[in-house]
């Protein structure tokens, strides 16, 4: 009679109880920058070489770092963890408390550990696209085909994935594309942008909003495309246009919440440091221009998106007090102006202690130098938007 062996069908060992370092337990786990940190072990998997002795050194370990973005999360060796020792603890935030938020905002408690359980580890390790390789940041929900896998190849101008680079090579010979399926509805100098509808190039936008949740954690990201624009910011060369970011738009229609001019923005890892967010995030602005409506992101919204979006307000806000300096200014007034939510103003009035109560009234504080010296802080001002490059009409559904 063959013997089973039950052991090696499964992904962890058989015996949990003599694990030091199980699920759920605070370690002290060593980072890629070679820094012990606190962490929470998430899950536990097999070496690609396992044996049966001693247990621990056959596992990879998929650890949290405590107070640190979940983009962080990896998997790391037996070697690289220690048994948590106060001494050692390394808890600090990389968060500016000036924009600190809920990215999760509006979840209950019971949604949000949902959500947690659901995307707890990455089950893809690195994208490649055109000439670029990155890691990914999260989960995200692709077939299961390909999930569980080092790399996923994607073609970077339909966007279709593959699980084999030889896939990809054979797909490259076929794929006529140069650009993003849609219109050009901006072109300066080496960059695009194309208006692509969910409903006409469905196929394109979700896979789209596959690879985004590599990159994006918050739940709202909707894989229903349909009620969608999305509007893809390339850069052009002799090889054709290759997508560097993008940011999606609800179209008007029985669900959509009016002053919402934005639901989900994205750079692409290896086009970041480029000033591509601010640019999405003005591009945007100027389509709300042109509907001649008020606007502001939906949320919830990523932490890094936030970090972009607080600085981009500041900045708007504090050159239309500079250019306005000496006027009787509302809240209403700036955002008439700047297309800036009321909501949105107030917030950035408040964390940059513009607006200050004296004499029993609140007042705008708009010393030059004080403002000189927060537009300091308000960072690279991005890719300038030129609205004479924008040939675009918005979207009306009768």
């Amino acid at each position: 009679m063959k013997k089973s062996n039950k052991k090696d069908s499964k992904d962890t060992p058989d015996d949990e109880n003599a694990l030091m370092f199980k699920p759920g337990t605070l370690v002290l786990a060593q980072n890629k920058n070679k820094e012990w940190r606190d962490a929470k072990i998430v899950e536990t998997r097999k070496t690609k070489n396992y044996s049966s002795n001693p247990i621990e050194s056959n596992l990879e370990f998929y650890v949290h770092y405590e107070a640190l973005n979940r983009r962080w999360d990896e998997w790391v060796t037996y070697d690289r963890l220690k048994l948590w020792d106060e001494t050692m603890s390394k808890r600090e935030s990389t968060n500016d408390p000036l924009i600190e938020h809920d990215e999760h905002e509006g979840l209950d408690e019971k949604s949000l550990a949902m959500h947690e359980e659901l995307t707890r580890f990455k089950t893809i390790s690195f994208i490649e696209i055109g000439k670029h390789r990155c890691e990914t940041w999260y989960f995200s929900p692709l077939p299961d085909y390909f999930q569980n896998i080092d790399t996923l190849y994607i073609c970077e101008f339909c966007l279709s994935f593959f699980k084999y680079k030889s896939e990809l090579i054979r797909h490259a010979c076929r794929c006529t594309l140069q650009h993003p399926m849609g219109n050009e509805i901006y072109r300066e100098g080496n960059i695009s942008v194309f208006e692509v509808d969910g409903a006409r190039n469905t196929p394109y936008c979700e896979n789209l909003c596959y690879i985004s949740k590599l990159f994006l954690d918050h739940k709202n990201l909707s894989y229903d495309v349909l009620p969608f624009l999305f509007y893809i910011l390339t850069e052009v060369d002799d090889y054709g246009c290759h997508i560097a970011g993008y940011f999606s738009k609800e179209k008007p229609g029985p669900q959509y919440i009016p002053g919402n001019n934005l639901s989900c923005i994205l750079v692409m890892p290896f086009m970041q440091r480029k000033g591509y967010g601010k640019f999405l995030i003005s591009f945007s602005y100027e389509l709300s221009k042109k509907e001649q409506r008020m606007g502001t992101p939906e949320r919830p919204i990523s932490d890094l998106g936030y970090a972009s979006y607080f600085s981009w307000w500041s900045a708007e806000v504090i050159k239309c007090l500079e250019e306005n300096q000496g006027e009787m200014l509302s809240i209403n007034d700036i955002s008439q102006k700047t297309y800036i939510l009321p909501a949105d103003i107030m917030e950035v009035l408040e964390k940059l202690k513009i607006l200050r109560y004296n004499q029993g009234n609140y007042v705008f504080y708009t010393n030059p130098e004080f403002l000189t010296r927060l537009k300091k802080t308000t960072g690279n001002p991005g890719r300038l938007v030129y609205p004479e490059n924008l040939h675009w009409t918005p979207l009306k559904i009768s």
